[in-house]
């Protein structure tokens, strides 16, 4: 797996948060995965999922700027900024975000384990 494979995988899961494709998140989302939002809420894969199930949580468009992979082994971290337009409990909101997020390498390919993001000014 090299730099392009993990960022063409992060932009499938974009996509696919996007299009509310759960079959596709589902597939690429590990059964451990720790989802921190930037207000600090923690979600494991059945509750983020379940966020965007229930229609709480709607992605309507999300993107990534200066995002730089690095891999270690079977993991991939990958950092960046993120502006993401959502609608979160009814309220539409745009997200300006430093985050850090890790894919692992498993028997089922690679799966995006952990994201942690942090609100920036303006």
């Amino acid at each position: 797996m090299n730099e392009q494979e993990i960022l063409k995988l992060e932009d499938e899961r974009f996509s696919a948060m996007i299009a509310r494709d759960f079959a596709r998140l589902q597939l690429l989302v590990h059964d451990e995965l720790m989802y921190t939002h930037s207000s600090g809420v923690v979600d494991g894969k059945a509750s983020w999922l379940d966020s965007m199930k229930s229609g709480r949580v709607k992605y309507k468009k999300a993107g990534c700027s200066e995002r730089k992979v690095r891999l270690f082994g079977d993991t991939a971290l990958i950092t960046g900024r993120a502006l993401i337009d959502a609608e979160i409990g009814g309220q539409a909101k745009t997200l300006k975000l430093l985050f850090l997020n890790a894919w692992t390498r498993t028997p089922q390919g690679w799966k995006f384990v952990a994201w942690q993001s942090t609100p920036l000014a303006g």
